[in-house]
């Protein structure tokens, strides 16, 4: 621990990679064949954003921020060939803060996954640090890349890493994919049940959903159940059309004295005719259940491909809060207010 405390991340994961191909050399016996690959994303954004609260002081603010679009990243993902179809697997990944360089969490190293485990004919079943099973499935029917329903406050597990869980994916049946996580809850942490249905057999229909039950420190539940589809239509004159929509519906425990809530989703992709890019179009919408503290964005973001790994990202955000609503993209949030995000930014994935 003092060796990553000190060095630069850069260093430390550069001193992992060395350790992963000398090991042979440290006496340790040969195995299979296996594959190492380093990879990542490196993404920034020109931000400005209104209503944005820090401390006591509200107004608007221009900043170059991490992208919040595509996060930066850095990862090692890995596998070895047992034999019999069986394979062992693993993945590290890190996010960082590509305008400062420090970590995207400060306690966490692999905040973004760490986990090793087996691969065959049974399907994947690994053990460590994952994204959710939501996560999973849910980007094509729910709009990911930052502005999504997953920044509310009720509906962070639709996209989120879980640490001290089991999870297993299903082999694909005829289109159908199951996944299942559990999560220990480990010292001061409840544990966490999720399992998940994906229907998508290569056709322009897809659809899938979801369920969770998280207990806090005090065994108090909190469900979470979702269920999303998509269509592609047939490409044309006019290009490529993909419709999505997803809901969600966040029911905590009486005694924890939070509201129920629901999120809507709906979005339109377009890539047009000729042009190396993509359009999206989102509206998505929160309930409060029993009071006037609703919340809702529109999202128009905008991809321009200069290469299959670079990109020009662009995006248009209205957040509206009603009521005592304090929904935020950026600062604290105040409530009542609203807030308009405007960004321009470049990204690279290797």
């Amino acid at each position: 621990m003092k060796v990553f405390h000190k060095l630069p991340c850069a260093a430390a994961l550069l001193l992992l990679a060395l350790s992963v191909h000398a090991q042979s050399s440290r006496g340790l016996p040969p195995g299979n064949a296996s594959s190492v690959s380093l990879y990542g994303i490196a993404a920034t954004e020109l931000v400005h954003v209104t209503n944005v609260r820090e401390g006591a002081n509200l107004g608007s603010t221009t900043r170059l921020e991490n992208s919040k679009v595509t996060a930066s990243r850095l990862g090692f993902i890995g596998s070895e060939d047992l034999g019999g179809g069986l394979s062992a697997v693993f993945n590290l990944e890190m996010g960082y803060s590509l305008d400062t360089g420090n970590p995207s969490n400060a306690t966490t190293f692999f905040n973004r996954s760490s986990y090793v485990g087996l691969r065959g004919g049974f399907g994947t079943l690994t053990l460590g640090r994952h994204w959710d099973v939501e996560d999973d499935i849910l980007g094509r029917y729910f709009v990911f890349a930052g502005y999504s329903a997953f920044q509310f406050s009720e509906f962070g597990g639709i996209s989120e890493t879980i640490p001290n869980s089991v999870k297993y994916v299903s082999p694909n049946w005829g289109g159908v994919t199951l996944r299942g996580l559990y999560a220990l809850g480990e010292g001061t942490a409840g544990h966490t049940s999720e399992i998940a249905a994906n229907y998508a057999a290569g056709g322009p229909f897809e659809a899938g959903a979801t369920w969770r039950v998280q207990h806090d420190a005090q065994g108090r539940a909190t469900q979470l159940a979702t269920v999303g589809a998509s269509y592609l239509f047939q490409p044309g004159a006019t290009g490529s059309w993909r419709l999505h929509g997803g809901y969600a519906a966040s029911t905590p425990d009486a005694s924890i004295g939070v509201p129920k809530a629901a999120a809507y989703d709906i979005g339109l992709v377009w890539a047009p005719p000729k042009l190396p890019m993509n359009l999206t179009l989102d509206y998505v919408a929160r309930d409060q259940k029993g009071t006037p503290d609703d919340s809702s964005f529109v999202r128009l973001g905008a991809e321009y491909f200069l290469s299959k790994r670079t990109a020009l990202i662009a995006n248009l955000v209205r957040m509206r809060n009603e009521g005592s609503a304090s929904q935020r993209f950026y600062g604290l949030g105040a409530a009542g207010y609203d807030q308009n995000v405007y960004s321009v930014g470049l990204r690279h994935a290797f």
